[in-house]
């Protein structure tokens, strides 16, 4: 009896020892196996960094990298849309033709360029800051330095002016005209231009009276500073036209900003600007500064633009410049002169060209 136990015994400690034995070998097998192989995992997406808006840009406001309005984000290839940045500086200091949602990404549709146009029923007045307005001005070459300056320029207005003398009361130009009144019989109704009595140098008293129209006093004077040039020429949204090339590639994601996509490429070329004789210019100036050139357009005053340094916007104090003051400053005499000789011109003075734009131009 007792060998048999024992051998039973024996027999169930195997038993133990084989079951534990294969627990632990399937155990220490699966810590071995790599994870891997134990699950299967989806191979890595392809990302591409793209411009999105960090935080809700409201449509109009200018779009400034530097305030983290947009972000680059890595967005799966497979869902790009068809245009993206790829680059924040592409967008930096452009409008908003609409309102974009925080984490939407940016397209050249949504965006616009300084005096660019909103899209289609919106409204100019919303691509420019609060606390300007905007005003036009016409302009020739020669006022317009040449055409120098472009949409987002700072320049001043200087403005001449001619001042006449005139009567005090009746605001006329001098001299007056008069009709005596006769004081009694037989005196003479007088009428002519009032004048003075002087002594002629023979000595006879002469009534002296104005032969033509009296020379005006010019005056020029810097008016608006620091106005910023909006546009130049009409108002109408600028067209870039595209050719399109006929390549074909068997990619379909990316976008045609910055993106090695599968598009047809486009080519923009950039139309000759061809300025007539005279064009408007449309400049961003404070509410007070509008009413001022809208008073130096109503009285006739010459209007010529200055360009400013891109780094200058301080304002100026300047001295106006009339007869007077060239007199005084270059020691001219008030006397005329009594040389024996006198100056002739060399050459007509030099006039700018009419330029005139054929159709077939």
């Amino acid at each position: 009896m007792r060998s048999n136990r024992g051998l039973l015994l024996i027999i169930l400690l195997l038993i133990l020892v084989g079951i534990g034995g294969f627990f632990w070998l399937r155990l220490r097998g699966a810590q071995n196996t790599p994870e891997s192989e134990m699950t299967p995992t989806e191979p890595p997406q392809e990302l591409v960094e793209i411009v999105v808006a960090a935080q809700d840009i409201p449509r109009g406001q200018r779009i400034i990298v530097e305030d983290l309005a947009v972000v680059l984000q890595p967005w799966p290839k497979e869902a790009l849309p068809l245009e993206y940045f790829n680059t924040t500086q592409d967008v930096d200091q452009k409008f908003a033709r609409m309102d974009i949602a925080r984490g939407m990404p940016l397209a050249p549709s949504m965006l616009g360029q300084p005096g660019g146009m909103l899209s289609v029923g919106g409204s100019a007045a919303a691509l420019f800051e609060s606390g300007y307005v905007a005003y036009t001005i016409p302009m020739d070459a020669q006022g317009a330095v040449a055409w120098a300056p472009m949409p987002g320029d700072r320049v001043d207005v200087i403005a001449a002016i001619q001042l006449v003398t005139v009567d005090p009361e009746f605001q006329s130009g001098l001299p007056n005209r008069f009709i005596s009144l006769p004081a009694g019989e037989g005196e003479q109704v007088l009428s002519g231009d009032y004048g003075r009595f002087e002594a002629l140098p023979n000595g006879q008293d002469a009534f002296i009276y104005q032969s033509g129209p009296g020379f005006p006093n010019l005056a020029v004077l810097m008016t608006v500073q620091n106005a910023i040039v909006w546009r130049v020429g009409t108002w109408n949204e600028p067209e870039t036209q595209v050719a399109a090339e006929p390549e074909t590639r068997t990619e379909q994601a990316g976008g045609l900003l910055g993106s090695t996509a599968a598009q047809p490429q486009a080519t923009p070329v950039a139309a000759p600007v061809l300025r007539g004789d005279v064009e408007p210019i449309t400049l961003l100036v404070y509410p007070q500064d509008s009413l001022v050139l809208k008073y130096l357009m109503e009285m006739g005053a010459d209007l010529d633009l200055v360009l400013r340094s891109a780094a200058d916007t301080d304002l100026v104090i300047t001295e106006p410049v009339w007869l007077r003051y060239i007199m005084d400053k270059y020691q001219l005499p008030d006397q005329p002169s009594d040389l024996p000789v006198a100056v002739t011109p060399i050459r007509p003075p030099l006039v700018l060209p009419t330029v005139v734009v054929t159709p077939q131009q």
